[in-house]
Parts: C-alpha cells; sequence; structure tokens
C-alpha cells in the first residue's frame, strides 16, 4: 500500500516537473495557440459572408481633392456587368485566366500554403505586405469579403476565410463566381463584361485565344497593364499568359505561335461607359498607386475614400489654360498639351492634366503625357550651371564663349538663329538660353557631375554621359522636371512628390496617412545660397522674352527638334515662385501617343498656357526670396555688379573661364538620333525682343546633325 502511494506521488511529482520545465512550457504555450486559433476560426466563419449571395459589383471609391471636394466617384452605378455560368463562359477565358492566375487551381488546396507563409515571413522580415501567391479561392475572398488592409492578421483571416469558401462550393462554382467579379478595367467587372468592353463582343464564348489571353493578363493589374495607356506592357503580360496555356495543356505550342501573331490591338474597340471625373488623369494615378500599394483586389474591393493633394479649383484653371493654348497653337501643329504643379515646400501634388482631352481618341487623350519620357532642351540647361556653381568650377559672372566649338568627336552644338554672340557671362548666356556656352559649362564641370546633381534633385530617367545631354538631347519625365526644379524653389531642399494624404476604409478605419512634408526621402540638395544665384537669374527669364505674367516667377523655356525643315517636336516652359512649382508642355501625339512634329517652341508655351495659369493664380501666390546668408557682391567678367557664393568672387575671370577646347579627359559623344532641332524660329537675341514673336515660324537654315535646342 505504502509503495503504490510512493509510486503515484513520483507520477504526480514526474508532470508537474515536465510542465515547469521548457518543454512542457513550449507544449502548453502551443496548445493554447491551438485553442485560441479553433476559437478564432469558428468565430469567422460564424458569421462569413456569402460570396455566392453578395451583390458581384464593387464598392464605392471615391477620390476627394485637399479641400474635401468630390474629384470622381465609382460605384455600381458606373459599373458595367453581365452576370454568366460557366458554361457560357467559353473555353478560352477560363483556360486563360487559370493559366494567368493560378495554373493548380483543380488539383491544389483552397490556400497555397508555401506562397502564403512566404508572404507572411516576407512581411515579418521587411514589416511589409507582401503580394502574390494567391489561390483563385484567396482572391475571390478579397475582392469580395475583405477590405484592403496592409497587416498579417488580414492575411491570415483570408487564408480561413478561403478554406471556408472551399468547403461550401464546389470549384467550378468558385471559379465562376471568382469571373463574375474580377475586375479588368475600364469599369467592366467580369469576364462577359470584359469581352464586350475591349472586344466589342457580347458572348466571351467569342473569344479568340489571343483575345481571352490578353483580357486574363489585365486582371494582375487592371490599372498598371491598361492597354489604351500602356499597350506593351498589356501585351508582354499577354504572351506570358499563352505560355501558361501551353504548360496547362489548354493550347498547343503551334496554337500559341498563332496567337501571339494575332494583331490584338487592331481588334481592341475600348467601348467604355462614360466616366464623370473632374481629374481623370490625376484619379488614373492615384488608382495605379493604390493598386501598386494594396493589391488590384483593393480596387475590385472598393469601399473606401481616398483623400489627395490636388487642388480642384488650381485643376480646373490649369486645365482651361491647356485646352485654350492648345487651340491656340493649332497652326502651328500642336494637338496636345499637359500641366503639372505642386506645393514646393511640402510636395503636395496641386495639379494634374495629363493631356489636353482626356476623351480624345485621337491624340491619344487617355495617355498620361506626365509620365512620357521626352527631351526637355533648354529646360535641362539649370542643372548644367547649378553644377557648376556648386562645385565652385564657374560664377554667375563668369566668360563662356558663344563661338563655333568642337567639343570632341566632331561635336559642334550651334544655336536656333545659327549664329555667335561671342563673350557671355553665365547669367546673359541662360537667360538668352545659348547652347554653346551651356555644353561649354558642361565640359568644364564634367557631364558625370551635371548627371549626378539633376538625378540627385530628382530626375530618374537615364541621363546619357554625353555633352549634348546639357542641352536637353536625354529624354526626362514631367513629373522628374517637376521634382527636380522643386529643389531650387524649395530652397535647395527636396522633399518627395506626394499625392495621397489618407485612406479611410468603409467603416472609418484608416489604412494610411501621409503627413505631406514628412515624407520619406527628404534631403538637403543645395545650400541656399546655391539655389538663390539659380532664382536670381531665371527671375530675369520672364521679363527677357515679354511673357506678360502678372506676378514675379523664375522661368525656363526648353524646345526640341522633330528633326527636319522647321520643325520641333518638344515645347516646355518650368516656372516656379516660394507658393508654386509648375511645369507644361505641348506638342503634337496623333496616331496613339507617337505623333509628329510642330512648329512651336517653348516660349509660346510660356506666352499661351503658363500665361493664362500664372495670371489666373490667387493673390496670395505671390511671395517671393529673401536674400540669404553666403551670397556677396562683387563685379562680374563684363564689369558689372553681379552676385557670387562667398568665396567664389575671388575666382575673377581668369580662373573662371578655361578655354573651351578638347581635352583628353572628356571626349563628347556624337548627338542622338532625336535631337534638339536648330530651327531660328525667334528673332536673334542680341537686339532684346521688344515684343514677343508671332507664332508663324519665320524661316530657318538648312538643319545640321549636331543638336541645337531652341528656348
Amino acid at each position: 500500500m505504502a509503495i503504490k502511494a510512493r509510486a503515484s506521488a513520483n507520477k504526480r511529482f514526474t508532470v508537474g516537473r515536465f510542465f515547469s520545465s521548457w518543454p512542457g512550457r513550449v507544449v502548453m504555450i502551443l496548445g493554447g495557440l491551438l485553442v485560441a486559433f479553433s476559437l478564432y476560426v469558428a468565430y469567422t466563419l460564424k458569421d462569413m459572408p456569402d460570396p455566392g449571395k453578395q451583390d458581384v459589383l464593387a464598392n464605392t471609391i471615391t477620390v476627394y481633392d485637399r479641400h474635401g471636394s468630390e474629384i470622381e466617384t465609382r460605384n455600381s452605378k458606373g459599373q458595367y456587368h453581365r452576370l454568366l455560368n460557366l458554361g457560357q463562359m467559353g473555353r478560352y477565358g477560363p483556360a486563360a485566366t487559370l493559366a494567368a492566375e493560378d495554373r493548380n487551381f483543380y488539383s491544389e488546396g483552397a490556400v497555397n500554403l508555401v506562397s502564403t507563409g512566404r508572404a507572411l515571413l516576407t512581411d515579418i522580415a521587411h514589416r511589409g505586405y507582401a503580394q502574390g501567391g494567391s489561390t483563385i479561392t484567396q482572391q475571390l475572398v478579397k475582392i469580395q469579403l475583405l477590405t484592403p488592409q496592409k497587416s498579417i492578421f488580414r492575411k491570415i483571416q483570408e487564408v480561413v476565410l478561403a478554406e471556408g469558401v472551399a468547403s461550401r462550393y464546389s470549384k467550378d462554382q468558385v471559379l465562376e463566381m471568382y469571373l463574375n467579379r474580377v475586375y479588368y478595367g475600364h469599369n467592366a467587372y467580369g469576364l462577359g463584361a470584359a469581352a464586350k468592353i475591349y472586344f466589342g463582343k457580347d458572348n466571351p464564348s467569342d473569344l479568340s485565344a489571343a483575345e481571352g489571353a490578353f483580357l486574363a493578363g489585365l486582371i494582375q493589374a487592371p490599372v498598371a497593364y491598361d492597354p489604351q495607356t500602356h499597350f506593351d506592357l498589356a501585351r508582354q503580360r499577354q504572351v506570358y499568359v499563352l505560355d501558361g496555356m501551353v504548360a496547362t495543356g489548354a493550347l498547343t505550342r503551334q496554337d500559341a505561335v498563332a496567337a501571339k501573331a494575332e494583331d490584338v490591338k487592331a481588334e481592341l474597340k475600348f467601348d467604355p461607359i462614360a466616366r464623370q471625373s473632374k481629374a481623370p488623369h490625376f484619379v488614373d494615378y492615384v488608382l495605379q498607386r493604390l493598386e501598386r500599394d494594396f493589391g488590384a483586389a483593393a480596387i475590385q474591393q472598393g469601399g473606401f475614400s481616398i483623400y489627395t493633394t490636388l487642388d480642384l479649383d488650381l485643376q480646373q484653371l490649369a486645365d482651361d489654360s491647356v485646352k485654350k493654348g492648345v487651340a491656340d497653337l493649332k497652326n502651328t501643329g500642336v494637338n496636345n498639351g499637359m500641366f503639372l504643379a505642386a506645393k514646393p515646400d511640402t510636395g503636395e501634388i496641386l495639379v494634374w492634366v495629363g493631356s489636353a482631352d482626356y476623351y480624345n481618341d485621337a491624340i491619344g487623350g487617355q495617355y498620361d503625357v506626365i509620365n512620357s519620357p521626352r527631351q526637355p532642351g533648354s529646360s535641362f540647361k539649370p542643372y548644367v550651371y547649378e553644377a557648376a556653381l556648386k562645385d565652385h568650377r564657374l560664377t554667375v559672372g563668369s566668360y563662356l564663349h558663344d563661338v563655333s566649338t568642337d567639343f570632341g568627336g566632331g561635336y559642334r552644338p550651334h544655336d536656333f538663329d545659327d549664329r555667335y554672340m561671342g563673350d557671355l557671362t553665365m547669367r546673359r548666356a541662360l537667360v538668352l538660353s545659348r547652347n554653346i556656352p551651356a555644353v561649354e559649362a558642361a565640359k568644364i564641370e564634367g557631364i558625370d557631375n551635371v548627371n549626378n546633381l539633376a538625378r540627385g534633385m530628382g530626375i530618374n530617367s537615364e541621363l546619357k554621359p554625353v555633352l549634348s545631354t546639357a542641352i536637353g538631347s536625354s529624354d526626362v519625365t514631367m513629373y522628374d522636371h517637376v521634382q527636380a526644379w522643386e529643389v531650387f524653389a524649395n530652397q535647395g531642399n527636396k522633399v518627395p512628390l506626394v499625392s495621397i494624404t489618407k485612406i479611410v476604409d468603409s467603416q472609418g478605419g484608416v489604412l494610411s496617412q501621409t503627413t505631406p512634408g514628412q515624407q520619406d526621402g527628404r534631403a538637403q540638395i543645395l545650400t541656399q545660397a546655391e539655389a538663390f544665384l539659380m532664382t536670381d537669374i531665371l527671375k530675369d527669364y520672364q521679363k527677357q522674352w515679354n511673357l506678360g505674367w502678372n506676378r514675379q516667377m523664375a522661368s525656363k523655356t526648353g524646345t526640341t527638334g522633330g528633326g527636319s525643315g522647321t520643325q520641333t517636336r518638344d515645347a516646355w516652359i518650368m516656372a516656379y515662385n516660394p507658393n508654386i512649382v509648375a511645369g507644361a508642355w505641348v506638342g503634337n501625339t496623333a496616331a496613339g501617343g507617337g505623333g509628329g512634329g510642330i512648329t512651336t517652341y517653348g516660349e509660346l508655351v510660356g506666352d499661351t498656357i503658363m500665361r493664362s495659369f500664372v495670371n489666373g493664380l490667387p493673390q496670395t501666390y505671390r511671395d517671393w526670396y529673401q536674400r540669404p546668408s553666403g551670397i556677396v557682391d562683387a563685379k562680374g567678367c563684363d564689369g558689372k555688379p553681379e552676385i557670387f557664393l562667398a568665396g567664389t568672387e575671388k575666382l575673377g575671370c581668369s580662373g573662371a573661364n578655361p578655354s573651351p577646347s578638347p581635352s583628353p579627359s572628356a571626349s563628347p559623344s556624337p548627338s542622338p538620333s532625336v535631337s534638339p532641332s536648330p530651327t531660328p524660329i525667334v528673332p536673334t537675341p542680341s537686339v532684346l525682343p521688344s515684343t514677343l514673336p508671332s507664332p508663324s515660324p519665320k524661316p530657318s537654315p538648312t538643319p545640321t546633325t549636331s543638336p541645337a535646342a531652341k528656348p
């Protein structure tokens, strides 16, 4: 009896010791987690909405401007949908969707545990929100049952709900619900709607393999792959889907080759439901950002409000200015224009006009020219001179040489008037927009140093390490150009452009929030004194070219060549004061954005679009810069009073104007195939123009292969 009692006591002691040891504690924790997770699953599934009975259309997405005024609302009234059963969807649409989104749909479970686990680990490691790897069942849950949120908890909830859906519905039913709900862009919800809107086909069963693959490719990112604005990306995605259809056995390799050869672009109809928007390009940009940050399911699910930085009053002013300016320049071949403006100290985008008419297919109106790389011409020159000032290679009063010069390799730039003006100070050379002095300055400073400064200020496109880049032969986007000019406007401080301040879901929950001026990426690129030197030069530009503005701005134009005769291609003007930084452009974008030559130039953009905008700005937009410390007075090489960075006035004229003859250390390259043109369509600036030149171009000399940007 005593022996049994001792054995029982020992047993109790052993169990107690086990649960007090670390293996025992691990077992207890895991058990507790298992119980908690089981309770969570039961609670989540208890009131789970039924995707088979819910409204197939997404909830409302409303975009607001900075004052809370509505820019655009997307709701069920503006969405096109056709409810079909799987048998009515034909062969290629469903097969292409499986190849694009979930090739193992019929052989795997509701959740891809490997991909989901990888995404969870990425979230934990990077404190981010990974997209991708979801099965069609998971995507259906995100589209129909969940609001977009960045959290690990939401991913776990997605997994639980996907398993719940799989337990209620067959694979065919899940695929049918998905194909009736998924968003294809252009307000098309479901495969039936997409077949009608994109290809004009009432029945998706009539889609060819090429068309089915094309539509399936849009699902991953309907805004980013929008074929009306990004056809090449949509085409690349189509090829990926067709290869996937071969891999899944839906097509033979021979059929896939034939489908790739089909001219889908010619088959596109674009039959959109009417869209009411006060800033359509801007909304497209905002939704693309949303798609990038939260995934395509966010737009499909909807049910949230987006608060932005746009100012609808300024937007209307800019839109009217672009339309009127394009009409005024119609006789010069111009059919399109764009305008972008931001608040310098916070980076808030105030205006976004991506084309003269969003709804005009003849000019490729839905294509957003703001993000289209184009040659900036002479509007690039301030980066060149700023780099030389910053590195104390030149001063505002340094002499540069407007004379025929071979900079190496036969590269001889010349100007729009095909004349030479001799020795000019930097100030005079920039205000008169002379090309040879700008190239000389780039050679003195080093084109790599120029490009590095431009990149630091905000130019993200490729800047070629050739001297012709100094006068605008390397492409930039208006978005980057405004970002970089914002550094001048903000006295040397770079604040990344921002468009969205807050996203709120249907329950009032804040999904993301940004305080303008506090966003990541801020940096001091120039000192206040360095930025002030450039501002002080550019303040004279509007007077030099008689732009007729009713307030002081710093500005510079740019014009690039179209390749023959009097033709140009791109005409720009950039302008700023402490309240706003803005850029305007005109050109010809016929034939879906390819377009052709025009016969206008930057000064006329300043006298039309920018003049209308600047003169219509509120009276409060009249601030100007105070002279900062670090600036001293002395005389320039021409003997006239000038301002200098402290210490550089001692450079004098002997140390700041080296000979422009080429040296072995800098070997400029020939001009690019598309280069600024030498057309002299403005009066010779040796005599200052008393009135702005007429829009009608004057005769020009025979162009050469050397780039010569006009003002």
